[in-house]
């Protein structure tokens, strides 16, 4: 797995800040149990969420999958920006394990449409999200 990350305006990360989050990047691959795929990811960190160019307040978080092996992470560094990249590393192990296609309309292998809190893709993530971080921040640290 190969990670790369940005600071905010694609300018450079604290060093403290790079170090952790790469070692926490390093905890949940192995906890998602996807280590040991050839992943990129490119982890951008923002003092904003902006989408299309847009401010939106409710988002902290974004994964998307250039191709299978391919990803971009944007995480806001505003609120619990280490629970949310958690979140979105459940989102690439999603991806890259074939779970959920790229136009988030089929979960292993059945179409869905409910309402997005009600995705399950979604619903795994928020439940994974904090038992991850916590065996981090308790186990890996």
């Amino acid at each position: 797995m190969l990670v790369v990350m940005e600071g905010p305006r694609g300018g450079e990360l604290d060093i403290g800040l790079r170090a952790y989050a790469l070692i926490a990047m390093e905890s949940f691959a192995k906890q998602l149990k996807i280590n040991r795929l050839k992943l990129n990811i490119v982890v951008k960190f923002h003092h904003n969420l902006f989408i299309d160019g847009k401010k939106n307040g409710s988002t902290d978080g974004l994964c998307e999958m250039e191709s299978p092996r391919d990803f971009i992470i944007d995480v806001a560094l505003y609120g619990n920006w280490l629970s949310t990249l958690a979140h979105e590393m459940v989102h690439v192990k999603q991806f890259a394990r074939g779970e959920l296609d790229s136009r988030l309309e089929r979960w292993k292998g059945r179409n869905c449409s409910q309402e997005y809190w009600d995705q399950p893709w979604e619903v795994e993530a928020r439940r994974l999200q904090y038992k991850m971080v916590q065996y981090f921040e308790t186990k890996d640290l």
